[in-house]
Parts: structure tokens; C-alpha cells; sequence
């Protein structure tokens, strides 16, 4: 009996731990089974991203749905259309980043220097953009790591990460036409080849007047990045540009023919090298820019050749949060070296080549201060010998960054830079006539104290985001060329007496609000700049507003896409005009003309306005093959946009000093491309 009630209390037992047991699985079970979720973002369809720190990252692949002018879409065109960076008009090239001049500004490819990177009339530059994987814009020197330069930096990333099979894209219009192809070499190298050619005069020779002058003109240029990865840690990476300009134009009042050809030519080659949180750069490079500008007047002609040609090396590492690296450069330099020859005798500048020793070292450092805040601080080192003047600096810069996770951001900096390679020369005419010096023992080395305050707020979505800047730097040994042309023609000609030094400061404030994602896509941005430069030489004894400023400017960039074939785009461009000196009186002196200037930079060109307009039409092929069509109309409005003054001479030897237009405004294109 007791052996049963023993049984049985054991039996019970096991059942009960049997359906506990049973029980825990059911709840186990039902602890782990979830509803389903959905996780949803929207996806950045502009492109351009803004970082904590104020640079803006734009992904070159995105420039496709962007508005296009004239049948192309510029990646520095667009740059000019952004916050705190000046609009320049047709004639006009360059970048002008918070009040300062071009000079003052640094366009790299893969970190390598390239100068005067624009075509003639602003609409294209040197970048055909579906070459490149990314543009980065920092408009102060965000790091010790940038090039010794007290404005900002553009610098544009190749594709450095083979494609999973050949890519391209490829566009033919009545203005220019240009392909890109990405390919596979082997299992471990890779290439990007892209080559571009422009054919104004084609069609629109009747637009490339202005008044009675007649503009020929045309341009190639060809990119290639060829990679080869050793390991999974490390490749070898060669990139290389070149790029031809001609241009032609006739004055009929003047008589005469101006005929330049410039171009740009380089090549470096990278070692790259990323393990974890190790990260290190080796360039060696060779980058030059040439030009040979000739006037051919009925009784003289005159030349103005210049150049600048570089070899260097540089290094880059990044462990964590440290940054160190160095550079070095030669540069050979041939300032502008003017010639004059016909009736009235010879006339030749003593301007020689010559050369110049930069050498540099930096070192950042990244400080986190909890979960919101982090300090960058750094300090680069800098030396600089040409002829037998030496220069020597030491440049810190620290910036504070905020940056909470929800949307909102703010930051504030400080930094001092020093320049030792600048550009001047005319740059009204938008002609290559600009030419670059060295700082010497006459002109000292261009430096600048600077500071800047801003932030972000974004929407929870990051559809949004309203951004806003204050800048100021305080400038030292700037230089401003005060000649003109007839200087060179009509005159001896001495380089040092054109140039008018002082000091300067820009201040000013930017605000921007940008949509990110959706059907409609674009930014709207209003910029106040003032850029004052102080001399103290002669005449010019006072303070004058930079040749490049502009107080006020209004950009609206906008591309919608309702459907899934129709696309449309347009940007609008409201500026103040820029600054000029205008002649009192001009007369003729032994069949020269002399010409007697007025007060420093007292007038102002009227209000440059432009409206483009930009509307695809594109389709997909069985075979994923995008197709599509780009109708696109600048300067939709035809507002008449003065180009620059000029002397106008008739033939019964009466002088005007009047604004140039384009005979024909509004200029249409139609263009065809393709991505595969």
C-alpha cells in the first residue's frame, strides 16, 4: 500500500512538472513571437548631405536629376549656387567662398591642386562630373589637413571601389557631348575613362556674339582612374586629367583680334591603404596649367604668356581620432610676361620663371566630450622659400561641434592661415589672362585670422533642414591688379605697378533651407557678403569693396519629378553686381590710347538675374538601360545681364564707355543621354 501511494504521489508529480514544464515552452514561445515591423527611411534623392561640421557631401551620381544648363549639369556651377559662395556670371570664372576671392580658394582631384579649373563663360568647369564618386565643400579650413589656401576647399573623389559590372553614361547635345564608362580590368583592376568636347560655334555662333564682337570657341577634356587592389587592405590608385581651351574673339571697334589657348594637365599616383581604424594616403603628383594670350591690333600686337607647374608628394594617416600628415611641392612659376611689338617699337616685360619650395606638416585631433559634444583641434606647420625669401609659419584651428542625434546641430571655429601662392591678373574679361605668383621679398605671404558660427535644425525625417552661418576673417598682405589691357599695348609695362596691396575683412551671413527627399527636391539660399580690401599707395589711399563682391544673392534650385518618365527643374539666380573701375576721360597719344581712371572700384555692375529652365524625359529598356531627353533654356526671362565696360571707339574717333551684352539672351538645347 505504501509502495502504490508512493507511485502514485511520483507519477503526479512528473505530470505536474511535465505540464509546468509545458506551460514555461508555451510562455518561452510566446515571449519570442513578435508582430511584424516595418522598418521605413527616406532615401536622400538630392544627394547632398550636410555634416556636423558644416561640410557639405554631394554624391556626383545624383547630378543627373539635377536641373541642367545648356544641356549639362556643373558640379561648380552648382557649388556657386550654395550657401556663402558667390555666383559668378558669363565671362566670369571661379569660386568666391564667404567674401574671398578665387585665389584664396583650392580645387583638388583625390587631393591633388589643379588651377584655373573652369571653362570660358562659367558654365562648365574642369570636372565632368559623372567621373567623380563625390564633392566635398568646406568653406573654412575645417582641418590642419587642407592646403595652405585661407578660403575654402572643393575637393572631388574618383571611384576608388571596383563596379560589380561595366557602367557608363553618356550624352550628346547641340552644345557639348561627353561619355563615362567604369569597368572591370580583372579580378583586381579597374578604370573610369570620361572624355568631353564642346562645339559652340556649331550652332550657336549668333549667341556667342557680344555686340559687335565675334567669340569662337572650344574646349575638350579627358579623365582617367585606373585602380589596382594588391589585398583586401591595400590598392594602388593613377589618376589623370587633361584639358584643351581655344578661343577667338574679333573687336570691331578696336580692330583687333585676341586669340588664347589655355589648358590644364595632371597626373598622380596613390597608395591606399585602410585596416580598421587605421587609415593612410601616399600621393606623388604633377599638376600644370599653361596659357598664351595674344592680341593683334591694326598696329601692334602684343603677348601674354603665363604658367605654373607643380611636383609634389603628400601624406595622409588616420588612426581613431588623430589625423597627421605632410606635403611638398615644388612649383615653377611664369607670371605674366608681357610683350608688345608693332609701329610703336618693342615693349617687354622682364618677368622670368621662377621657382618656389613649399614644404608643410599637420597634425588633428579629434576630442569627444560626451555623448553631444566634440572639440577638433589641430596645427599645421608650414615653410616657403622663393628666390631668397623665406617664410615660416605655425597655423592652429579649433572647432566645436554639437550634435544632439534629433535634428539638431551647432558649431563654432576658429582658425589662422597663411597663403603663399596667389592669383591675379584681368579677370573681368573672363579670358585666361589671370596668372599665378609666389610670395616674395615685394608681395609677402597673404594670411588671414577667421571665425565662424553656425547650426542646423532638421525635421525627424531629415526631409528638412534649415541651416544657418555667420563669418568673419581678417585679412593681411592682400593684393588687387588695378591695370587694364591697354596698359600692356600702350605702355612699359611693370607688373609690380598694377598691383595695389593692403588688408582686408569679410563678414557676412547665410541662411539655407533645403528639402531632401520627396517628388520635389532643392534648396533655397540667401547669402549677405561684404568683402572690403584697405590700401594705402597713391591714389587708391582708402577702403573699396573687393572686385568680386556682392552684397546680396538669392539662389532657388528646384528639380520635381512627378511621374516616373516626366521630370522638371529650374534655378534662379538674383545677385548685386560686382564692382569696376570706370575711366574719367580717354584720349589718343602718339595713335596710343590713354585712358585716365576714376575712383578705386565706385561703380557696380547692374543686378545680374538669370532663370533656367530644365525638363527630362526618360524611359527604361528591357535591358535596365536608362534613356532620356533634356530640353533645357537659360536665361529663360532674356534679361540682359551686362558682361563688362568697355571702351567703344567709332570711326570718327569718339569714345563710349558702355556695358557688353550677348546679342541673343536666352540660349535653348536639346541633348540626349544614357546611363547603363
Amino acid at each position: 500500500m505504501n509502495n502504490s501511494r508512493l507511485n502514485l504521489l511520483l507519477i503526479s508529480t512528473l505530470c505536474m512538472l511535465s505540464a509546468f514544464c509545458h506551460a514555461q515552452e508555451v510562455d518561452s514561445m510566446r515571449s519570442v513571437s513578435l508582430d511584424s515591423v516595418v522598418v521605413s527611411a527616406r532615401r536622400n534623392t538630392s544627394g547632398m548631405a550636410q555634416r556636423a561640421d558644416g561640410m557639405l557631401v554631394w554624391k556626383m551620381q545624383n547630378l543627373l536629376d539635377m536641373p541642367k544648363i545648356l544641356g549639362n549639369a556643373d558640379p561648380i556651377h552648382f557649388a556657386q549656387m550654395l550657401p556663402g559662395i558667390q555666383t559668378n556670371t558669363e565671362f566670369r570664372c571661379g569660386i568666391n567662398i564667404e567674401g574671398c576671392d578665387n585665389t584664396h580658394n583650392v580645387v583638388e582631384i583625390g587631393g591633388v591642386p589643379v588651377y584655373n579649373a573652369s571653362h570660358l563663360l562659367g558654365f562648365f568647369s574642369v570636372f565632368n562630373a559623372s567621373h567623380y564618386q563625390t564633392m566635398n565643400v568646406a568653406k573654412t579650413p575645417l582641418s590642419a589637413a587642407n592646403a595652405a589656401r585661407i578660403g575654402g576647399t572643393l575637393s572631388f573623389e574618383p571611384f576608388y571601389i571596383a563596379p560589380d559590372s561595366t557602367q557608363g553614361e553618356a550624352s550628346v547635345g547641340l552644345i557639348s557631348s561627353q561619355a563615362t564608362v567604369r569597368t572591370r580590368l580583372g579580378s583586381r583592376t579597374h578604370c573610369t575613362f570620361s572624355l568631353r568636347a564642346s562645339y559652340l560655334n556649331l550652332l550657336y555662333s549668333r549667341w556667342l556674339r557680344a555686340d559687335d564682337n565675334n567669340i569662337n570657341y572650344f574646349f575638350y577634356d579627358a579623365n582617367l582612374t585606373l585602380v589596382h587592389r594588391f589585398s583586401d587592405t591595400d590598392a594602388l590608385a593613377f589618376d589623370a586629367y587633361a584639358g584643351t581651351d581655344n578661343a577667338k574673339i574679333m573687336a570691331s571697334d578696336y580692330l583687333a583680334t585676341m586669340k588664347a589657348r589655355w589648358g590644364n594637365v595632371m597626373g598622380s599616383l596613390h597608395w591606399l591603404h585602410d585596416k580598421g581604424s587605421f587609415h593612410m594616403r601616399h600621393t606623388v603628383y604633377a599638376t600644370a596649367y599653361s596659357n598664351r594670350f595674344r592680341l593683334e591690333m591694326q598696329e601692334m600686337k602684343a603677348k601674354l604668356p603665363s604658367a605654373i607647374a607643380d611636383v609634389g608628394y603628400r601624406a595622409d594617416l588616420r588612426w581613431q581620432q588623430w589625423k597627421t600628415g605632410g606635403a611638398f611641392a615644388v612649383h615653377r612659376v611664369q607670371p605674366q610676361a608681357a610683350e608688345s611689338y608693332g609701329d610703336y617699337g618693342l615693349n617687354a616685360s622682364s618677368q622670368k620663371r621662377r621657382t618656389a619650395v613649399e614644404g608643410a606638416v599637420y597634425v588633428d585631433y579629434a576630442l569627444p566630450l560626451g555623448t553631444c559634444f566634440s572639440v577638433d583641434a589641430g596645427i599645421r606647420g608650414s615653410l616657403f622659400r622663393s628666390g631668397s625669401s623665406t617664410f615660416a609659419a605655425a597655423d592652429p584651428s579649433v572647432f566645436v561641434h554639437y550634435d544632439n542625434n534629433r535634428g539638431i546641430r551647432l558649431r563654432a571655429g576658429y582658425f589662422l592661415r597663411h597663403q603663399y601662392m596667389y592669383l591675379t591678373g584681368f579677370s573681368d574679361a573672363g579670358l585666361p589672362s589671370n596668372f599665378w605668383m609666389p610670395a616674395d621679398a615685394d608681395n609677402r605671404p597673404q594670411w588671414a585670422h577667421g571665425a565662424t558660427l553656425g547650426g542646423s535644425l532638421s525635421t525627424a525625417d531629415r526631409r528638412w533642414q534649415l541651416s544657418a552661418d555667420l563669418f568673419y576673417r581678417r585679412l593681411y598682405n592682400q593684393t588687387e591688379y588695378a591695370g587694364n589691357i591697354l596698359d600692356v599695348v600702350a605702355t612699359n609695362y611693370d607688373l609690380n605697378s598694377t598691383l595695389l596691396r593692403g588688408n582686408g575683412e569679410n563678414y557676412g551671413a547665410s541662411v539655407m533651407l533645403q528639402k531632401s527627399s520627396g517628388r520635389l527636391t532643392g534648396w533655397m539660399s540667401y547669402t549677405y557678403t561684404r568683402a572690403r580690401r584697405t590700401f594705402s599707395q597713391g591714389t587708391t589711399r582708402g577702403t573699396y569693396p573687393a572686385s568680386h563682391e556682392r552684397p546680396h544673392e538669392l539662389n532657388v534650385v528646384a528639380a520635381y519629378n512627378p511621374w516616373r518618365h516626366f521630370g522638371f527643374g529650374a534655378t534662379l539666380v538674383w545677385a548685386s553686381g560686382t564692382p569696376f573701375t570706370a575711366p574719367v576721360s580717354v584720349n589718343m597719344l602718339n595713335g596710343n590710347i590713354v585712358a585716365k581712371y576714376g575712383k578705386h572700384n565706385a561703380n557696380r555692375y547692374a543686378d545680374y538675374v538669370r532663370l533656367d529652365l530644365s525638363a527630362n524625359y526618360k524611359w527604361t529598356s528591357r535591358r535596365g538601360t536608362e534613356h532620356g531627353f533634356n530640353l533645357s533654356v537659360c536665361n529663360a526671362t532674356a534679361h540682359k545681364n551686362e558682361l563688362f565696360y568697355r571702351l567703344r571707339i567709332s570711326t570718327k574717333n569718339e569714345y563710349a564707355y558702355r556695358p557688353m551684352f550677348f546679342v541673343l539672351p536666352v540660349m535653348p538645347s536639346v541633348s540626349y543621354y544614357c546611363k547603363f
